[in-house]
């Protein structure tokens, strides 16, 4: 009996071992830091700055830990795990950040993929970020993707990341690629979100265009539908690499039109080798306020993991009048390095 049952466990032994060598889990990350000063001016009231000598971080992407993994399930299918967190790289907790922000929570979903496409649950990058990062400039930089003055995310245009949201990402054909999505939200009876999402991807040789669009029914307690979409188009031209981005959004309080948005943008990145110089310049209107911004900036790889970065730029919001309600104008310098 002590025989066989030995020959059993080795047997489930070596079951557990294939099973776990169809599965693999990555861990990455990425730091950020570096050194920056804003200038902002609202209204008639004099500037303030604010600035860092060392340890700024987040100007250029976020600071994050991540683990990802996908389990081979047979038949072509594969499960897959994303989980991401921001960390503050800089200091434990910064003044007026709480503690929990020191390790927010950026990414968390699953997905199941295989011939039919892919259907993703949880908090996840969605096209409004891809239509968006088509920019060449680095939007935590004045004038840096400076569409985002437009709205602010959550009630007045569609944040980047969805969150308690479901997607189904369709198989790439000739180039083409189409998603759509939805996700419902409630906290109590004063706030409650219900919303989808339709999009459609184009990737072929050197062009690169994502279309967004989404709708979000909003209880706050009072009856709101927001309505936004995005165009972000690159084309690869050799020497130059040209970008447009195109965002509208619009929302409706008891039917009421309460807040209209537009405002596009053009840029161009020159490809030297490890240099990548840039330059964006845009317009646009937020009610009847006139906005504009403008950046110009670099990126020199180290390595394929490391890079420096350095931008100016400025960013303003004007009344029809011309008179001013937000300005910012300023620089950031650093260093990122992704493992």
């Amino acid at each position: 009996m002590p025989v066989k049952k030995t020959l059993i466990a080795l047997a489930a032994l070596a079951a557990s071992g294939a099973a776990l060598a169809q599965a693999s889990v990555t861990v990455y990350g990425r730091m950020d830091l570096g050194m920056s000063s804003v200038d902002t001016t609202l209204g008639t009231a004099p500037a303030t700055d604010a600035f860092s000598l060392a340890g700024e971080q987040d100007r250029w992407t976020g600071s994050r830990l991540g683990f990802r993994g996908t389990e081979d399930l047979g038949g072509g299918l594969r499960a897959n795990f994303t989980y991401e967190i921001g960390i503050n790289a800089d200091r434990s907790t910064p003044a007026g950040v709480s503690p929990a922000d020191n390790a927010r929570t950026r990414l968390a979903n699953l997905s199941l993929a295989g011939g039919f496409g892919t259907f993703v649950v949880g908090t996840f990058m969605n096209a409004f970020d891809t239509a968006r990062a088509l920019s060449p400039a680095n939007n935590t930089i004045p004038g840096g993707q400076f569409t985002q003055w437009q709205a602010t995310a959550g009630s007045e245009r569609f944040d980047g990341r969805s969150q308690n949201s479901f997607a189904y990402v369709a198989p790439a054909i000739n180039g083409f690629t189409f998603s759509m999505g939805g996700g419902s939200e409630e906290a109590g009876a004063a706030l409650k979100f219900t919303g989808y999402t339709l999009n459609l991807n184009f990737n072929r040789g050197p062009l690169v265009a994502q279309f967004a669009f989404g709708d979000l029914d909003m209880d706050l307690p009072v009856v709101a539908d927001m309505q936004n979409w995005a165009l972000g188009v690159r084309y690869n031209f050799g020497p130059v690499v040209a970008s447009f981005i195109y965002e509208d959004s619009q929302r409706d309080v008891a039917g009421v039109r309460t807040f209209s948005a537009n405002s596009w943008e053009i840029g161009a990145r020159f490809p030297m080798g490890a240099l990548a110089p840039y330059i964006t310049f845009g317009q646009g209107e937020r009610n009847t306020d006139d906005i504009d911004g403008w950046q110009i900036g670099t990126t020199y790889n180290l390595s394929p993991r490391t890079w420096v970065y350095a931008a100016i730029g400025e960013a303003q919001r004007e009344t029809a009048a011309g008179i001013n309600v937000r300005k910012e104008s300023g620089y950031a310098i650093g260093l990122v390095h992704t493992f």
